[in-house]
């Protein structure tokens, strides 16, 4: 998905306010995401070192209860990110903090994605099977 900038904004700015990153902070479960984020042509190597960085990062973070980068075996470049914060009130202070604007203000130089290709989770309840 494209993200549109106005004269007003920054990638930063926009990215942070698309319908993907909004969270409820009065939501007590646990938030988890996935990113999807292609690297640009002949920069792999470094779009995986920001992506490094960014994960040890929020491992620090205190409601983040886990974050996993996975690189993808049969597409060249291709990031996945798999998160889960305490709570929607984790992931919105995770939003607000240094290192994830510092990585998403990297992403136009390094990366085609946008945060279209941020999602929210919701898992799936699972019923107890009846005897």
């Amino acid at each position: 998905m494209t993200v549109t900038v106005t004269d007003n904004e920054d990638f930063l700015t926009a990215t942070l306010h698309h319908g993907n990153l909004q969270v409820d902070t009065n939501d007590p479960n646990p938030r988890p995401m996935i990113a999807v984020l292609d690297a640009k042509p002949g920069l792999t190597d470094a779009f995986r070192e920001h992506i490094v960085e960014l994960i040890r990062a929020v491992r620090q973070e205190p409601g983040c209860v886990t974050f996993t980068g996975y690189e993808a075996r049969d597409i060249p470049g291709r990031f996945y990110l798999y998160e889960i914060y305490a709570d929607s009130a984790a992931f919105a202070t995770h939003l607000n903090t240094d290192h994830v604007h510092a990585f998403i203000s990297a992403i136009p130089d390094l990366s085609t994605s946008g945060p279209g290709s941020i999602f929210q989770l919701d898992e799936i309840p699972i019923p107890e099977a009846t005897a």
